[in-house]
C-alpha cells in the first residue's frame, strides 16, 4: 500500500471553534498546499452534515471526514490533533454528539479505494494502544512513525 502519511500533513494543537470551523480551516490549508481544489471545503462540510464520520470506540472517539474524489488533487491522509475536542456526529445513526480528539481527513481520488482506506483506518483505531500512542505523542515525527509502522 502506498504511503498516505507525510509529516507535513500532521497537525498538532489545531485551533478550531467547532466542526465546520475545523473543516473550513483544514480545507483552506489543503487548498493552499494544492492537495484539493476550490470546492473541497464546502463539499466536505456538506457531506459531514449529511453523512457524519464520528466513530465511538467507547473510551475514545475519532472522526474520518472525507468527500468526493473530484475535489482531491493529491492523495493523502491528514492526521489532526485539535487543541480541544471537536464535536462530530456519529457515523451511521447521526444521533449522538461525539467529542473527538483525533481526526483523519481522507484525500482519495478513487472511490473504490476510499472504502478500503476507511476500513483499514477504522480497524487501526480500534486498537486502543495505537490511539493512545497518537493521542499522547508530542511531535509530528512520532505520530508519523506510529502511523507508518501500523498502517
Amino acid at each position: 500500500m502506498k504511503d498516505y502519511f507525510k509529516e507535513e500533513n500532521i497537525f498538532l494543537d489545531f485551533e478550531a471553534n467547532d466542526r465546520n470551523d475545523f473543516l473550513s480551516k483544514i480545507g483552506n490549508i489543503l487548498f493552499e498546499k494544492k492537495y484539493v481544489n476550490k470546492g473541497f471545503s464546502d463539499s466536505i462540510i456538506e457531506r459531514e452534515k449529511n453523512y457524519p464520520t464520528g466513530l465511538d470506540f467507547g473510551e475514545y472517539k475519532i472522526a474520518i471526514p472525507h468527500t468526493n474524489p473530484e475535489f482531491v488533487n493529491k492523495e493523502g491522509i491528514i492526521a489532526v490533533k485539535p487543541q480541544k475536542p471537536i464535536i462530530f456526529r456519529d457515523m451511521g445513526l447521526n444521533e449522538n454528539d461525539l467529542e473527538v480528539s483525533v481526526i483523519f481527513v481522507l484525500l482519495i481520488q478513487k472511490g473504490e479505494e476510499q472504502v478500503n482506506l476507511l476500513t483499514k483506518l477504522m480497524s487501526l483505531m480500534e486498537q486502543k494502544e495505537v490511539y493512545d500512542s497518537i493521542k499522547n505523542a508530542s511531535d509530528k515525527k512520532e505520530i508519523l512513525k506510529i502511523l507508518s509502522e501500523n498502517f
